[in-house]
């Protein structure tokens, strides 16, 4: 096994040794990243947006959980990731790439009347959505009994559709803004103001040993210019 690991860990930095080799241009060849769901959703127009201006670019993007994303780039499958918790790893370099907040989502016109009433509406789950409705919801409500009493009321693991059932006032969910902001539909829901400030910070995750390729910095350049403008 150890064998094993080794041949490929080898086979693996020669691969990325060639890439290194041609990659003096930023505006050809493949650009690979993966991401959580809530800033995928966020960042993948942008990316298309670059690759209808730098045709030679092929973006491959995909959506997965923290454990997936650093898992990925360890094994050089992407070339670079974003997770909410930054890794312990000194295989990985990090950086500070955005910031997210948590947010409490109603379904339009209903007015919270209390950890009660989010009780009579219920919960609608996802696969992060238990940890992120306990971290939220113990600031918001620091003397409720807390999720494991929280009635489900739905779950998706489909990050586009998450939010449908809370527009059909099915109940309410907590999701990252990136996420809710994608959503179609935002006058049939409605996010709860003044709900505890809770941010997440996404990290910008490669490999150490290779700093990122012309073309890889120039796709994180433009992604992180793009959300200072949005948010200003």
């Amino acid at each position: 096994m150890a064998l094993l690991d080794y041949c490929r860990d080898a086979d693996h930095a020669e691969r990325r040794l060639r890439q290194r080799l041609r990659q003096d241009e930023d505006d050809a060849g493949e650009v690979a990243l993966i991401t959580p769901g809530s800033i995928g959703l966020c960042l993948y127009p942008w990316l298309l947006e670059l690759q209808e201006d730098t045709p030679g670019l092929a973006i491959r993007h995909r959506f997965a959980p923290d454990s997936e994303v650093l898992a990925a780039v360890l094994d050089n499958r992407y070339a670079f990731g974003l997770v909410t918790l930054r890794p312990d790893d000194r295989r990985l370099a990090s950086s500070h790439f955005a910031e997210e907040p948590l947010e409490l989502v109603l379904p339009a016109g209903h007015q919270l009347t209390g950890w009660d009433g989010l009780v009579a509406l219920g919960f609608i789950d996802h696969p992060d959505g238990l940890a992120m409705a306990t971290r939220l919801l113990s600031r918001q409500f620091p003397g409720a009994p807390g999720m494991r009493h929280m009635p489900c009321s739905g779950f998706s693991n489909q990050i586009g559709l998450i939010l449908e059932p809370v527009a059909r006032g099915l109940g309410f969910t907590v999701l990252p803004r990136f996420a809710r902001e994608a959503f179609a539909r935002q006058d049939a829901i409605a996010v709860v103001d003044g709900a505890a400030d809770l941010v997440d910070t996404l990290w910008l995750i490669h490999r150490a040993e290779w700093p990122l390729s012309n073309r890889a910095q120039r796709t994180v350049d433009f992604l992180a210019q793009r959300l200072r403008n949005r948010s200003a």
